[in-house]
């Protein structure tokens, strides 16, 4: 729905409570009171089919119709039978936004059958009203003196926004900060969630700047494509941080249906979040010291750390955590061990982690620490301290506060204990010094800052060229029409081969035969060993095992040698077929010559389709059933080469093949190719529902599929992800050089072309882009303009081969970010200083005006410099309103793409219909 009048929610003038009272159980007064003990500033009014004058001090009229004004925001209270009809009075009298606390509502039902909460949703879709709930806590903004709510305490300002779907777990939550001393920006919770929802929330969240960090509890995504879209935008720029409930069957909110091959939902989850840029957490405690750290430490320079203690006991528990959670203890320099030992006993280890010993002193503490300051392997030091009769606890933490000034370590602390230390913490917590109970507390935030940095920088790392996005596969296309066509639902045995060997993907060569008879015929070719694989019906599904629940059935019999051997084991096959699968429709026998490979090491990948999340990649051990299922990982198509080496390293068998494997590097890469294919093949062909390759083994060459399995669905599964738009790319000759030159979106592997282009501009022309002067830009700046989410952004570039026949140049880039509405495009346009003349960046911006007037985008700005007379001119040729802005100094360009259809699209834009 986007954040269309959710300003009118955050930020009202003017509100009406419907269904208050002075009882002490009415909830419309339980909120009325809340609003004015917040010290609410704006206008008060309630709304009760009583007769009241008043509601405790503020005015009271009887119906909707007799307010006599427009509140920005309504506050229903009334009984769920009444929901529906209010919000239709309360949107013909101009009301833009609702919060409705009424519960119960998804269990009561309409006149026509289904349950009350959509009659809200159809009631305020009718009107235009936005609506928050029903079921929901309401809303608290501190700042604003805004508390909406039914809960028994008020936030404290602060700078973290807190998004929940449970009013109970967001009264905890209220209560657990307020002990922390921890402030919040906006605090809510979804309910229902009938329109407004968690990803209209993110992107208005996203967006504001009073806004550090945003906190999600989670119990379902119901559109996950805006979600991911809206979460992906927000995680660029500040830490999001959720607690996902509902991990295992008996907890979840709704019943799910798996997809094949998968036992659990909860792994989809992390895949999805994880994809998304979201720190997830096991617990709301969790969720405030990852918070502590991810908002209070410096990025990380080093993931080692450093264990400082008055006792051996702390520093072991945090070393064990530690070491439990995949982290590592940095090693300390001679030089800082010499100078630590001038300060401590001689019988100190002489290594990390360091103990001070029980009476360590205030002034020990802080010469410690500067001596690990002037170790330039040393990035970030756990101090610990447990109570001790000798020191006190205050001055030890003031003397650790001053000796970290100026320093450049991330320092966090773990104060053991309770009642003689809560003045520490707190005298850490004015520092900006992130503070814990326990040292388990303190390691595994710590580990979650690590794991949000890692994968901050995996999103961004430019992935290796693999994908040949221009590659023609209609012949595999037209395969799989036909298939459906006739009414088939997936594919043999042997157009599943042809498929995946379209892609490049190798296969071992398979004879099919009708009988034994004809198996015979093809051993006696080389009389070479054979494995030999009945084939029916249900076998050329994908995951049949995990689908049947009939566990390791033999279905391949390897190493024939001989016509007796063959003829034994074909007739056991039969016989395990007619127990197993009577049913299933017997087509014949396969036969492979037997395949050296790397024993033990056998991949099982594939594709899976999620009714909600959509194609799912998957990746793990082949053979027993167990090991499969304990060891399959899940990834999001569309996959680049880092995101699918990602997806690799998470399984138990990338351990297996870095160890025996014959040439790792290699093998990984081949799994990583193959897995970026199977990611291409659903994204070109979005009909394949399932497709599994197991095994997939190893030998000198690389890798080979031995078993492919493909299910076919016609209704087509779309990734929640925009993948790669092949269909916008397009060729053009330059008019004076004649260069053929490809127009096409940006894609992540475009980041060293893209990091040279930026680099060969003349200063002028970065400063005309930049509306500055600029000598550097980072990877991590270009990574920024090339890993791009299609459905917020599009960036075209301008590509020719090089002069010098190494690779691709960029010569053009014209790029646009879309608001979270489609209201409203802002371009950016650079040609290289060679190409004056060649009339590029005209082609481009006019290919750009093309895209988002296609795409039903409003209106087109950007804001040039006075003196940049060639875009000036540029803009005039194409249209653009040209006005110089006196408060910025720079002139505005403004184009109209559509007229804007609605009245809040107008309102938003600030005017008239055109």
């Amino acid at each position: 729905m986007g954040t269309r009048y959710l300003e009118s929610l955050f930020n009202p003038t003017s509100i009406v409570v419907v269904g208050a009272s002075e009882r002490a159980d009415s909830l419309g007064g339980m909120v009325l009171r809340n609003l004015m003990g917040g010290g609410y500033p704006g206008r008060l009014l309630v709304v009760n089919q009583n007769d009241y004058d008043n509601v405790h001090g503020v005015t009271c009229v009887k119906k909707v119709s007799r307010m006599g004004f427009s509140p920005d925001l309504a506050i229903v209270c009334t009984p769920p039978d009444t929901v529906p009809k209010m919000i239709r009075r309360l949107g013909e009298a101009g009301v833009r936004t609702a919060i409705v606390m009424t519960g119960g509502m998804s269990r009561e039902h309409s006149k026509t059958g289904q349950p009350l909460m959509f009659s809200v949703r159809d009631a305020a879709r009718e009107t235009g009203v936005r609506v928050l709930g029903p079921n929901t806590i309401g809303l608290m903004v501190p700042a604003r003196s805004l508390n909406a709510t039914y809960a028994h305490l008020g936030a404290i300002p602060g700078k973290v926004a807190f998004i929940g779907q449970s009013g109970t777990i967001a009264s905890s939550v209220i209560d657990w900060a307020f002990a922390r001393g921890v402030g919040f920006s906006y605090f809510l919770t979804l309910g229902d969630g009938m329109d407004i929802d968690l990803d209209d929330l993110v992107d208005y969240l996203a967006q504001d700047s009073k806004t550090r960090a945003i906190l999600l509890h989670i119990e379902h995504i119901p559109n996950a494509r805006r979600f991911m879209s809206a979460v992906r935008v927000a995680s660029r720029t500040k830490p999001v941080i959720a607690v996902k409930s509902g991990r295992v069957p008996a907890s979840e909110w709704l019943p799910y249906e798996l997809p094949a091959g998968l036992y659990r939902t909860d792994p989809i989850f992390d895949a999805v979040l994880q994809r998304a840029g979201v720190l997830r957490v096991d617990g709301l405690g969790q969720m405030f010291d990852a918070l502590e750290t991810l908002t209070r430490m410096r990025p990380l320079r080093r993931e080692s750390l450093v264990v400082m203690a008055n006792g051996v006991g702390p520093g072991v528990l945090a070393v064990d955590r530690l070491a439990h959670s995949g982290g590592q203890l940095a090693a300390l320099s001679r030089d800082t061990i010499d100078e630590l030992a001038e300060l401590l006993p001689e019988y100190w280890t002489r290594r990390n982690p360091i103990d001070l010993n029980y009476d360590a002193s205030p002034e020990l503490y802080a010469n410690a620490i500067k001596i690990l300051a002037r170790d330039t392997e040393v990035s970030n030091v756990l101090v610990m301290y447990a109570p001790s009769l000798t020191e006190d606890s205050l001055q030890i933490a003031d003397a650790v506060v001053q000796a970290v000034k100026g320093t450049r370590l991330n320092v966090f602390t773990c104060w053991l204990g309770q009642s003689t230390v809560l003045d520490a913490r707190d005298e850490f917590y004015r520092a900006g010094i992130p503070s814990f109970f326990a040292p388990e507390k303190a390691v595994k935030a710590f580990m979650q800052h690590i794991n949000h940095q890692r994968m901050q920088r995996l999103l961004t790392e430019t992935p290796e060229s693999f994908t040949d996005h221009f590659a023609d596969h209609s012949r595999t296309r037209r395969l799989v029409v036909r298939a459906l066509r006739a009414g088939r639902s997936h594919l043999s045995n042997r157009e599943a081969r042809e498929v995946i060997r379209d892609y490049g993907i190798p296969t071992i060569d398979t004879h099919y035969c009708d009988d034994v008879e004809e198996v015979i015929e093809v051993f006696s070719v080389e009389r070479r060993p054979v494995d030999v694989t009945l084939v029916h019906e249900l076998a050329c599904h994908p995951f049949l095992e995990q689908r049947t629940g009939r566990g390791r059935y033999k279905a391949t019999v390897q190493g024939l040698n001989s016509e007796t051997a063959i003829l034994d084991a074909c007739k056991m096959l039969m016989d395990e077929y007619l127990k197993h699968f009577p049913d299933s429709g017997f087509i014949g026998f396969s036969v492979q010559h037997a395949y050296p490979h790397v024993g033990g090491i056998a991949f099982s990948v594939g594709i899976t389709r999620d009714v909600n999340f959509g194609p799912l990649v998957v990746c793990g051990a082949a053979g027993a059933q167990v090991n499969v299922t304990t060891d399959r990982q899940i990834a999001l198509p569309p996959l680049n080469m880092v995101l699918a080496r990602e997806l690799l390293r998470r399984t138990y068998m990338f351990k297996l093949l870095q160890e025996y494997s014959l040439r790792p590097e290699e093998d990984i890469r081949a799994v990583s190719e193959t897995l970026v294919t199977l990611s291409q093949i659903v994204i070109d062909i979005p009909e394949v529902k399932g497709l599994e390759i197991s095994p997939l083994l190893f030998n000198e060459q690389g890798t080979v599929a031995v078993d492919v399995a493909i299910d076919l669905s016609e209704k087509p599964g779309r990734p929640i992800i925009q993948p790669y738009p092949r269909e916008l790319e397009e060729w053009i000759l330059l008019p004076r050089s004649g260069r053929r030159v490809i127009i096409r979106p940006v894609l992540a592997e475009d980041e060293p072309a893209h990091r040279v282009f930026h680099q060969r501009q003349s200063p002028e022309s970065l400063r005309y882009r930049f509306f500055q002067y600029r000598k550097h830009f980072s990877r991590e700046d270009v990574a920024q303009m090339v890993q791009i989410d299609y459905d917020r952004e599009m960036v075209f570039i301008a590509n020719a081969p090089r002069e010098d026949g190494e690779g691709e140049e960029t010569l053009g880039t014209v790029r646009v970010w879309t608001d979270a509405d489609n209201l409203r495009c802002e371009f950016a346009v650079m040609v290289h200083d060679r190409m004056k003349g060649e009339g590029l960046g005209t082609t481009l911006m006019q290919k750009m005006i093309d895209y988002c007037r296609a795409r039903g985008t409003v209106e087109m700005v950007g804001n040039v410099l006075p003196d940049n007379r060639p875009m000036l001119k540029l803009a005039e040729h194409l249209g653009f309103d040209v006005s110089y802005n006196r408060t910025e100094e720079v002139m505005d360009l403004r184009l109209v793409l559509n007229e804007p259809e609605k009245e809040w699209q107008r309102e938003r834009l600030g005017s008239a219909p055109h």
